[in-house]
């Protein structure tokens, strides 16, 4: 007996459709292995400066990247707004991050009236330096001239810390950064 499968034009059309499948089949599986190494991922990157390529001595630890000038619309515009048990200040101040907007001149002079300043300082943040993240009760706060809040237009009542160069403006309520400005300290 004669094997006619061999010959058989569906079978060969079968094994060519399988074939061709498969092929296709690994070259997904090479895109998919290969796809995280060839493309910058922004997920998780904040507003405002994040630089996930750069590391930073501003920060606890090398998970996070250290964003360099921001701030909180919502912690520069809303001083008054109270903690809840929700986490909806918490949430809404890290939402509204944004680059922070702050012209030359009007770091200068918040770099002037910080040097009159006797403000609390550090050289390592035992927090990280992003809008919204929670400064620690044992980070000692002063709070910030009123000059600074005519200068910035914003953040009345808040309090601050230098970090290295950084003045970082701390939520009054919620004790959650809400503005990084470089340069002045």
């Amino acid at each position: 007996m004669i094997d006619n499968d061999r010959n058989d034009p569906d079978r060969r059309r079968i094994s060519t459709m399988a074939m061709a499948g498969g092929g296709a089949l690994a070259v997904l599986l090479v895109a998919l292995i290969a796809w995280p190494f060839v493309t910058r991922n922004p997920i998780g990157t904040p507003n405002g400066g994040a630089n996930p390529s750069a590391t930073s001595d501003t920060t606890v630890g090398r998970t996070m990247p250290a964003q360099q000038a921001a701030e909180s619309a919502v912690g520069k515009n809303d001083p008054a707004g109270q903690a809840d048990a929700t986490g909806g200040r918490e949430r809404a101040i890290k939402q509204s991050s944004q680059p922070l907007s702050l012209s030359d001149q009007a770091r200068s002079q918040v770099k002037n009236v910080i040097s009159r300043q006797n403000a609390p300082r550090v050289q390592q943040a035992q927090f990280e330096m992003m809008i919204g993240s929670a400064v620690p009760g044992q980070v000692q706060l002063q709070d910030i001239p009123p000059e600074i809040t005519q200068i910035m237009n914003g953040y009345w009542g808040d309090q601050y810390v230098l970090v290295q160069d950084k003045l970082v403006i701390v939520d009054q309520h919620t004790r959650r950064v809400v503005a990084i400005v470089p340069g002045v300290a």
